[in-house]
């Protein structure tokens, strides 16, 4: 059997994390679109997803550093800037590595 990380018990509410999440995504589609990026009106027009999609958010990826990576509760991985990111949970936890 393989060791695998496990999620940490959240500390926030479900309602905490989706405005954390709906402001971050909000903050990050106004950064694009003033840096003429993407020219979505709406942060779910541009990531595809809501933010009461999310099930957890993270901060921190091994080998890229700082940032947001929005964990979706189908399982995929969404960075700040709308791209597809490495599902895989141990890329995103730090006791890991």
């Amino acid at each position: 059997m393989t060791a695998r990380t496990q999620p940490r018990q959240r500390m926030i509410s479900n309602d905490d994390l989706h405005a954390f999440a709906r402001d971050t995504m909000r903050a990050h589609l106004q950064e694009l679109r003033v840096t003429g990026k993407t020219k979505a009106e709406q942060p779910e027009e541009f990531y595809g997803f809501h933010p009461e999609d999310v099930a957890e958010m993270h901060f921190h990826k091994h080998g890229v550093g700082r940032g947001v990576w929005y964990r979706l509760k189908d399982g995929r991985v969404i960075d700040a800037i709308g791209k597809a990111s490495e599902p895989d949970r141990i890329w995103y936890v730090s006791a890991a590595h």
